[in-house]
């Protein structure tokens, strides 16, 4: 018979439906934690059913996604037995109680799904597509609520978001909400906004991604907010500036503290060597630890106490600028850096130092003017040092200033005003590769009273090179001494070093441009020789004996003015014209190369050695004023004084003129055949006059340092090759004699070194006169007496040499020569002749020496 119930299955035990297929989620359902238990049951008519028969009581098993609930399965959409159903009006626990699912429960094929409303750690979120997985649950929500709480254990603050996605990871107690179309809102002013994923878990809100506000942006992959406050181990942080339309600090890496309840950040780098980037004010530092008052808008930097903080300009203009500082605080109000502890700034060659070691620095990285500051240039030799400067460093490899270099000279502290400080790149080529430099320039004026030295006044223009330890004096120099009848101003254009001042000079003048002299000079009108130390001449044409020109300095511990060639004051060569002016006393003395007997015509004489005297013009009663500028009767054209000026010279002179070879070797054989009864001459007893004088007259060369050997040795002997000389004397004591027009020898006995190259170096009673009147027709007479009391006599004039000797066998070989070997024509066409004269005129000449003296 057909039984309606047959063919019928019954089971006699559980039964499971399971979901690990493949497509279901990917398998993560797995059979052993994952199924639907069913109560043992009857399945009637299997021959014949509809979708409706198919249902099965049983027990939800999920993984402790829910705890285990009875439901009835039954075919789904996709032909899975699956059920929908809703939690009680409670809902059921989530994953172990983690949290709370309240809402329609789907099962099949496609997975446990949900629409409803899940809530974890307080956050309520309602979605359409809840997908509930074994170790995860996805979601999308419309929007995201977390309110704010300050419960101890939890403290999370208000967020909200909308357009969300939701991983749930329960098992990694977080939970995953991503914003697909806005930020979050974040904290219950709702002024902080996160684009990126908030992670909602047991120890709080995290969030990773960008936060935002108004004066700031942060960056993490680990954001740990609080009620009111972000925290992160790993940030990358922008501050903006106060009209939000640029960046105040830009730095990465950087462990994070944000209090936004009491408005202070803290920031601490993670690296050492991170930099921390400035970029309103277009600097960069290595301090890596700050801390930010939101509500005063400051910034404050900390660093190490035994490493100061580094600051690098990026201004592309300022070639990275750099210095170091202790400490610094930005202010966001006015866009000012302010750092301190700075102990200095390089720029161009110059070690820049700031007042208290104090600067700031401004939005385009401009460096606020440093005031009393102090300026060591350069870096190399730190040679120059000006204080009270105010300066603005540009950049690297620029600054301009002004300030105030010290020049002190003993107990008078004096300083110049430097109006004028650049350091810049100087040359061709690139800029970059151009050397950079440090000059300056400052103005003294007569008002200053200023001295370069302790007797030296000073005005013009005073200015440096860094690279040099030299200073230019441009202008004006006067001696200070109260034994000078006149100090005129004169031109000086020098480079000296201030601590060991030698000023350069050539052709000084005065205010009027007129010239000034230094050395011995004869006046044309007056027959006098006299001494001028920056003095005009009594005339313009009158005579340099002892010109001296080249450099001046000043001896403190002597209280002397010493001028004359820089060799020879400077390097203390035995050559060169020198000039000492002893302030101590007055007195005028000079060394180097005389000019004597310059108008002979056919004879030429060489002279060196030493001059003296002393100023006997009367100095003017001049008021103070008086006394600061030349005054009017004070002009180039000077009146000579009416007391006789008293000028003494030792004189080493080589004369050469023209005497028949067969006169001087009947000379030469007279005076060697008696040289054992003359006194040698002496040259170790004053060897510094001999060796100054002949390194003098002899011109530089091997010869020469022969002769200055031979000198040591207690002789001079003269090379023939420097020695042309018909008569050289190595020293004649004289003296001018104004009435005579001469110089006359003052000692009976002078020391004759040679005669025409034959060495003699005897002590012999000799007389000599250099006779030098104002029309230029200069005279020369020589009188040589030989140990055997004959004498011969040489007097020249206007191309006329008078001779006479009482050695009748000079006068015979004298009166023998024929005439054209007394009377030669000379190159010029005129004549050259030598006279035999009486012995009278011998004794005249003697008779004017003698009576000379007196």
């Amino acid at each position: 018979d057909d039984i309606p119930l047959f063919p019928s299955l019954q089971s006699k035990d559980n039964s499971f439906v399971f979901y690990d297929y493949e497509k279901t989620q990917n398998g993560v359902y797995l059979r052993d934690s994952f199924y639907f238990q069913l109560t043992p049951f009857s399945f009637n008519h299997l021959d014949f059913f509809s979708k409706e028969d198919v249902q099965f009581e049983g027990t939800l098993f999920s993984a402790d996604i829910f705890p285990p609930f009875d439901e009835t399965v039954s075919l789904q959409a996709d032909t899975s037995l699956g059920f929908i159903t809703k939690t009680p009006a409670d809902g059921y626990p989530a994953y172990q109680e983690k949290g709370n699912y309240d809402g329609e429960i789907s099962l099949s094929n496609l997975g446990l799904l949900a629409k409803g409303n899940v809530k974890y750690l307080g956050a309520s979120i309602f979605s359409e597509d809840i997908i509930f997985m074994p170790k995860q649950m996805l979601a999308s929500a419309e929007r995201f609520d977390l309110e704010e709480s300050r419960e101890e254990g939890l403290e999370v603050p208000r967020a909200q978001g909308f357009d969300v996605k939701i991983d749930w990871r329960p098992y990694k107690d977080s939970m995953y909400i991503r914003s697909e179309e806005a930020p979050f809102a974040l904290f219950q002013e709702g002024l902080h906004t996160l684009e990126g994923t908030l992670i909602l878990t047991p120890g709080g809100l995290k969030g990773d991604g960008t936060l935002d506000w108004d004066k700031a942006t942060m960056k993490s992959r680990l954001f740990s907010f609080g009620v009111f406050s972000s925290k992160a181990d790993t940030t990358d942080v922008k501050i903006k500036t106060q009209d939000l339309k640029d960046i105040a600090l830009e730095t990465n890496n950087v462990k994070s503290d944000v209090d936004f309840e009491e408005q202070v950040a803290t920031f601490k780098a993670n690296d050492e060597f991170l930099e921390t980037t400035l970029p309103a004010i277009q600097y960069k530092t290595s301090m890596n630890e700050f801390t930010w008052n939101m509500a005063e808008e400051n910034i404050i930097f900390k660093s190490d106490p035994n490493k100061p903080g580094q600051f690098v300009s990026i201004h592309p203009d300022q070639d990275s600028l750099f210095f170091e500082g202790g400490e610094a605080f930005y202010d966001l109000k006015t866009d000012e850096l302010k750092v301190s502890g700075v102990p200095f700034i390089v720029a161009a060659d110059a070690f820049v130092y700031p007042d208290s070691g104090y600067l700031e620095i401004g939005r385009g990285g401009v460096m606020a003017t440093l005031n009393n500051a102090r300026i060591i240039a350069d870096t190399l030799n730190r040679h120059h040092v000006i204080n009270r400067a105010t300066v603005d460093v540009l950049g690297k490899r620029l600054y301009r200033a002004t300030g105030f270099y010290e020049y002190n000279i003993g107990d008078r502290e004096q300083e110049i005003e430097f109006a004028n400080i650049v350091g810049q790149p100087i040359g061709k080529g690139a800029y970059s590769e151009k050397r950079v430099v440090t000059r300056a320039t400052g103005e003294v004026t007569p008002e200053d009273n200023f001295y370069i030295d302790h007797r030296t006044e000073f005005r013009g223009t005073i200015s440096l090179e860094a690279e040099s330890k030299d200073l230019s004096f441009e202008g004006f120099a006067r001696l200070d001494s109260e034994e000078l009848p006149h100090r005129f101003w004169f031109t000086v254009s020098s480079k000296a070093d201030k601590n060991n001042l030698v000023i350069n000079y050539d052709e000084p003048k005065n205010y009027d441009g007129e010239p000034l002299a230094t050395g011995f000079f004869l006046g044309k009108e007056t027959a006098e020789v006299y001494p001028r130390v920056m003095m005009p001449l009594f005339f313009r044409k009158d005579r340099a004996i002892l010109p001296v020109k080249g450099v001046f300095k000043y001896e403190q511990d002597k209280d002397q003015f010493v001028f004359g060639d820089s060799l020879k004051v400077i390097g203390g060569s035995l050559r060169g014209n020198q000039l000492v002016f002893r302030n101590r006393d007055g007195k005028v003395e000079g060394e180097g190369t005389f000019d004597l007997g310059s108008g002979l015509k056919y004879v030429k004489v060489d002279a060196s050695g030493t001059i003296r005297s002393e100023f006997v013009e009367a100095a003017p009663q001049e008021e103070t004023n008086m006394i600061i500028s030349d005054t009017i009767d004070l002009t180039a054209s000077m009146a000579p004084p009416e007391q006789k000026y008293q000028v003494d010279a030792d004189v080493m002179t080589g004369i050469q003129m023209i005497v028949p070879d067969r006169l001087l070797k009947i000379m030469i054989t007279d005076i060697e055949s008696m040289s054992f009864d003359a006194s040698p001459a002496v040259y170790l007893t004053d060897l510094d006059f001999y060796r100054k004088a002949t390194a003098n007259l002899l011109p530089p060369g091997k010869e020469a340092d022969a002769a200055l050997a031979s000198l040591g040795t207690g002789l001079m002997d003269v090379p023939e090759k420097v020695n042309p000389y018909t008569f050289l004397f190595s020293r004649i004591p004289m003296k001018w004699n104004a009435e005579y027009q001469s110089f006359i020898s003052m000692q009976d006995k002078n020391a004759l070194a040679s005669i025409k190259g034959e060495p003699v170096n005897r002590m012999l009673e000799s007389y000599v006169e250099f006779k030098m009147p104002s029309n230029d027709d200069d005279r020369l007479y020589i009188y040589i007496k030989s140990p055997s009391e004959l004498f011969y006599f040489f007097g020249y004039k206007q191309g006329i040499l008078s001779v006479t000797s009482n050695n009748p066998a000079f006068m015979e070989e004298l009166a023998g020569m024929k005439s054209k070997e007394k009377v030669m024509k000379m190159d010029d066409g005129n004549t050259y002749e030598i006279q035999d004269v009486d012995v009278g005129t011998a004794r005249l000449f003697y008779n004017r020496v003698k009576a000379a003296r007196k």
